[in-house]
This record gives structure tokens, C-alpha cells and sequence, in this order.
């Protein structure tokens, strides 16, 4: 019900405004096509462990139109958007196993990472238009505020221990709630049990966001996102058109106290911060109509 009288109140909004002189509304919709563009962890010998490739959503809402001319005007939006990316990690790893009793087992290995991350993002655009006959280029700026974040999918690893027992391989299922998950969180309480090292070990069958992270307040992902856009749109008759965007993003969108390496532990047996930047890659694909 609050869904259907807010989807109301804009549409509202659009029509009065497009009632007015040199105002006009509209309504966009569809597809988007993103990643985030960060460096990533390689090898000693160049090798990546890291790829981050292209995940899809969607995005919705209304368009506010303001004409200074014929063909030149100012553009403000409200859309919730999808963005994200497709994280692997395949290579030389780390796990640190907390055995019921007694102190942490540290081991290196393999570990084999595919992970579908969905952060999403309520956006305000604003930018300027110029329209030619069919044709409209536009740009500007697009901040972002975070109201989701999750990811799915699985983890794989096996290795030995600095003592040299043998690891055989698990997997664990990764559901990730970002903005909620707390240290060492699980889902559910299946485990699988294990004896290393003479020490009773559980491994959780699915795990939270930062069952692996660091003991910090913080999120992974930051709660405001900035980025510049450019766009082009065909309209197929006056009020109805086709049009692609990209958001080349301007800000750091992960935390550093949860933004660490998977390929090592340093020499006192703690996290690698990473202190990179990694920022939203976004492809918009659009149905529109202005009013």
C-alpha cells in the first residue's frame, strides 16, 4: 500500500508539473548493466585472482523536465536503480578456522569464489539536455543513496595447515545482507564437523557477509555513491523514446576496514587492509515517455 501511494504521488507530481508552462514530466524504466572498476589482486607473477565482471538489474521512476529553450533544458530525476557487479576469485588463498576450544588454526590453500552482488540505490540525476529533432544528448551528475545491498553464490576451499595437515575441500553457500550481517554471522545452523589438529572445527553450510571479516562497525559498502553521466535517447515520436546512459562513478563505494585480501595474512597473522578504489560502472538501457 505505501509502494502504490508513493508510485501515485510522483506520477501526480509529474502531471501537475507538466501542466505548468515550461515544466514537463515523464517515467523511465529499464535495464541496467554494471560492475565496479577497482584494481585487483594478482600474483607474484602477474597472474589475476580477481575478476569483476558485468551484473544486470533494472531501474524505475520519473523525470522532471524544465525547457529554457526550444532545444536546451534542465533535467531532475528519482529513480531506484540496481547496480552491482559479478565478483571471482580463483587462486592462492587463506582461511583461518576457530575451533571450538582452544586457539585459531591457520592455513593456506585454493580458494574458488563466484559471487553475485546487488547493491541498490535510490538516484536523483540532474542533469542538462539538448534535444535536435529525434535526437537528445544530455549530461550531468548522479548522486546515490544505498537502501540494499546483498549477494549470492558459493565458496570453495582446501589447503593445509602451517603444521601441514591436510584441508579437503568445502563449500560453503554465501548469502550476503551487507547493511545488516554481523562479524562471524551465519544463516542457518548447519554445520559441517570437523576435527583439524586434534581440535573440533565447525564449518558453517551457509555464511553472512563478514563471517570472515573484520571485527568493525562498518559496512562494506558506503551509504553514498557519486558519479557523472552522459546520455543519448532516439525518440520514436514526440513523447516516447529509446535512450542509453552511463554513470562513470567518482566515488570509493567500499569501506576499508571490510575491504581486505583474500590472497594472504601478513606476518602477525592479520587482515590486509585494501586502501583502493573501487567505484560503479553503470550501462542504463531505457523505455521512456516525457509528458
Amino acid at each position: 500500500m505505501k509502494k502504490t501511494l508513493l508510485i501515485a504521488a510522483v506520477l501526480a507530481g509529474v502531471q501537475w508539473l507538466s501542466a505548468q508552462s515550461n515544466f514537463s514530466g515523464g517515467f523511465r524504466a529499464g535495464l541496467t548493466f554494471a560492475t565496479l572498476s577497482g584494481p585487483v589482486e594478482s600474483t607474484d607473477s602477474g597472474a589475476e585472482l580477481e575478476k569483476m565482471t558485468l551484473s544486470s538489474g533494472f531501474h524505475v521512476g520519473a523525470t522532471f523536465n524544465y525547457k529554457l529553450t526550444d532545444n536546451f533544458g534542465v533535467r531532475g530525476e528519482l529513480l531506484y536503480s540496481q547496480k552491482g557487479t559479478n565478483y571471482d576469485y580463483d587462486g592462492e588463498s587463506f582461511w583461518v578456522f576457530e575451533p571450538l576450544i582452544g586457539t585459531p588454526v591457520y592455513s593456506s590453500g585454493t580458494r574458488r569464489v563466484s559471487l553475485d552482488v546487488t547493491n541498490s540505490y535510490l538516484e536523483t540525476p540532474l542533469s542538462v539536455y539538448a534535444r535536435f529533432g529525434k535526437i537528445e544528448i544530455s549530461g550531468g551528475v548522479n548522486p546515490g543513496i544505498l537502501i540494499g545491498s546483498r549477494g549470492f553464490g558459493e565458496l570453495t576451499y582446501s589447503g593445509r595447515t602451517v603444521l601441514g595437515t591436510t584441508i579437503a575441500p568445502f563449500t560453503m553457500n554465501l548469502e550476503h545482507q551487507y547493511s545488516k550481517d554481523a562479524f562471524r554471522g551465519t544463516v542457518g545452523t548447519n554445520v559441517e564437523n570437523r576435527v583439524i589438529e586434534g581440535r573440533p572445527v565447525q564449518i558453517p553450510l551457509t555464511a553472512g557477509a563478514y563471517y570472515e571479516g573484520a571485527d568493525s562497525s562498518e559496512k562494506l559498502y558506503k551509504t553514498f555513491d557519486l558519479g557523472l553521466i552522459g546520455g543519448l535517447s532516439f525518440y520514436l515520436n514526440k513523447s516516447l523514446f529509446l535512450g542509453g546512459r552511463v554513470h562513470y562513478g567518482l566515488s570509493d563505494v567500499t569501506n576499508t576496514q571490510q575491504d581486505y585480501a583474500r590472497r594472504a595474512i601478513d606476518n602477525n597473522r592479520s587482515l590486509i587492509l585494501r586502501e583502493d578504489n573501487d567505484r560503479n560502472l553503470v550501462l542504463y538501457l531505457s523505455l521512456g515517455f516525457s509528458l
